[in-house]
């Protein structure tokens, strides 16, 4: 798919492009080939990804997840394009926002991930980075190119653990607050299915510590 924009970002696997197309602006997610890789490895990976992730955000949504909806897949170019999300990454609005506001959008960032969880469903990247928040403090996630179905609790217990150390080292300032309030929503909308996975989240963060 061969569409000018402006870039948005630049990451490791992929680049965002804020494009115009039939009036309207939109988010089209590529995924580069590197050299570096064997041809046959690089376009199993870029392909895979890419499928996976334009179904996973589709699923997410049919969840209660605030996702963007894709309007066009290319596996050819591995490219998805889909709704452009006016707002602020959550890493970005927590440096300003304190009190109730943050504690509000983190709240609002466990219950998703209790959404994704309880249908077996992880997200792969949960991080602070992959959660634009609207004007109207709307939380949105995106970025689901690691996402996984079928998880089992220990799937689980990264997705959390990968949340708790993305707070650490991004927002040490306010990362109990920030935890505290991811946990709550999480734990009030997953109810007694999450014992067991906080339980694995904590003995992945020992396992961490002694290797």
């Amino acid at each position: 798919m061969d569409l000018q924009g402006e870039y948005i970002a630049i990451g490791a696997e992929s680049i965002i492009t804020k494009v115009e197309l039939w009036g309207h602006h939109y988010a089209l997610k590529s995924r580069p080939s590197k050299p570096y890789l064997l041809p046959e490895i690089d376009s199993m990976l870029r392909t895979s990804r890419t499928s996976r992730e334009c179904k996973a955000l589709t699923i997410a949504r049919t969840l209660g997840v605030p996702t963007p909806a894709v309007h066009s897949i290319d596996l050819k170019d591995c490219t998805i394009l889909m709704d452009f999300i006016v707002g602020q990454q959550l890493k970005e609005v927590a440096s300003s926002e304190k009190g109730t506001n943050l504690r509000e959008l983190c709240f609002q960032f466990g219950q998703y991930m209790a959404y994704l969880h309880r249908e077996g469903m992880v997200h792969g990247d949960p991080t602070t980075s992959n959660l634009i928040v609207t004007p109207s403090g709307k939380i949105w996630m995106i970025d689901f190119g690691l996402s996984e179905l079928n998880a089992t609790v220990e799937m689980k217990g990264v997705d959390l653990h990968l949340i708790r150390r993305a707070l650490e080292t991004t927002h040490w300032n306010n990362q109990d607050e920030m935890l505290e309030a991811t946990i709550e929503g999480y734990t009030n909308t997953l109810g007694d299915e999450t014992k067991p996975i906080l339980i694995r989240m904590e003995e992945i963060r020992e396992r961490g510590r002694y290797h």
